[in-house]
């Protein structure tokens, strides 16, 4: 759940550049060129919706990074990422499902050829 203060867009991008460092190789270098063209794309949106939107959805995945990434130091297997709820599924634009879609590719690639000095992850 993303709190009630939104950080501001330059101290979030750090903060994400931040958390992606604890992710294995493959997935930090896909999760940072992500988000440095997410943040670039969107640099000059001036909608005050959108922009909270936008923060909002990122807060909210750095939140669920940091959660995800504190397991690292457990026994426990280690699963990046979750399911998109149908409902939210439904909203997306052809445009966002054709991202989404394409971004789900890389990131079975990254996961499938992982370089021999990564740990292994699932």
């Amino acid at each position: 759940m993303v709190s009630k203060n939104l950080l501001p867009p330059l101290t979030l991008y750090r903060q994400l550049l931040r958390a992606h460092r604890k992710l294995p190789p493959s997935l930090r270098s896909l999760g940072d060129n992500y988000v440095k063209s997410e943040f670039k794309r969107h640099q000059n949106i001036t909608n005050p919706i959108h922009i909270v939107g936008f923060l909002s959805e990122w807060q909210s995945y750095l939140e669920e990074i940091k959660q995800q990434t504190s397991k690292l130091a457990s026994t426990e297997e280690i699963k990046f990422g979750k399911k998109i709820e149908l409902e939210n599924l439904e909203k997306f634009s052809n445009q966002q499902l054709g991202q989404l879609y394409e971004l789900r590719n890389e990131t079975k690639a990254a996961i499938s050829k992982p370089k021999k000095s990564e740990r292994k992850y699932s």
